[in-house]
């Protein structure tokens, strides 16, 4: 056995759906305590729909907050229930933990060559009165992106090679790399360019596991890449403590099990790949005595 099967082995094992299951779900757990203790749910909140960062025109459709983050949450845990039984759920978030790191060294690189600058980060900017928005803004942005830039474009690469079956190379082309270019632009308007290599890689990346995994892979991991920093809205100093007082208050207990547990599921997945590894070496030996 390899050790990519024994890799892919390891990673459907039930601790290393259960551990990434429970460490996913804590984001998810973070937003609604912070809103139930904050009030937030009664409130009336405008979704954007259509808009583009740097442009004046968007449309925007006001709905209850409660009503808008059990949308989220219904479509982050139906993800992750489908990946659950279909076994994929620790292959998916490992892969998907994985494509960052790579996507952030490829950046840095980039970054480091050319000397851009990101132009605002989380931790800099003034969350004095939007703190709920903030947070609302960390499940609103991935599932309007990926809708946008994998699930869209998805669909027209799927309905183009039903159409015309000699142009799947083509279409596949297409699909991986126009919607990445988009991508890559549409972070450049709040980020500067700073941000072109990492999302254009990471977007890549993406495309490549939604045509593995199905779409709602990277729908579940692109939640949780921007949904885990609510853990910390708590300690940020540029937000009131006041805004954020459940959020601050468990903020030990939240961040210590997503990383006690993710810690667990790469370990257990390290040594099982081993395991497997080494007990298919010791049959193949067994079999040439």
């Amino acid at each position: 056995m390899g050790w990519r099967k024994a890799f892919d082995r390891a990673a459907e094992h039930a601790g290393i759906q259960v551990a990434v299951a429970f460490a996913l779900l804590l984001p998810l757990a973070a937003t609604i305590g912070q809103y139930w203790n904050s009030g937030f749910f009664g409130q009336t909140v405008r979704v954007l729909v259509l808009f583009w960062p740097g442009v004046e025109w968007q449309w925007a459709i006001p709905l209850n907050a409660a009503l808008i983050v059990a949308f989220f949450g219904t479509t982050y845990l139906a993800g992750i229930a489908l990946l659950f039984r279909r076994r994929t759920l620790g292959k998916v978030a490992l892969a998907g933990a994985g494509a960052l790191i790579v996507a952030n060294l490829l950046g840095a690189a980039v970054n480091r060559f050319t000397g851009w600058r990101e132009l605002q980060q989380l931790g800099s900017m003034d969350f004095t009165g939007k703190a709920n928005r903030a947070i609302l803004a960390q499940w609103h942005n991935p599932i309007w992106e990926e809708v946008v830039f994998r699930g869209i474009p998805l669909v027209c690469m799927a309905l183009v090679i039903r159409k015309w079956p000699r142009a799947k190379a083509a279409a596949t082309w297409c699909y991986f790399l126009i919607p990445s270019l988009v991508f890559a632009a549409y972070h450049v308007p709040g980020h500067g360019y700073s941000r072109v290599a990492d999302t254009f890689s990471l977007s890549l990346i993406f495309a490549w596991l939604a045509l593995r995994y199905g779409f709602s892979s990277v729908m579940v991991l692109h939640y949780v890449y921007d949904a885990v920093s609510v853990l910390s809205f708590g300690k940020l100093a540029n937000i009131p403590r006041t805004e954020v007082q459940w959020l601050a208050d468990n903020f030990t207990i939240l961040n210590s099990s997503f990383s006690l547990s993710m810690l667990a599921a790469i370990l257990l997945a390290l040594i099982l790949s081993l395991r497997y590894r080494w007990s298919r070496a010791e049959a193949l030996a067994a079999q040439e005595r």
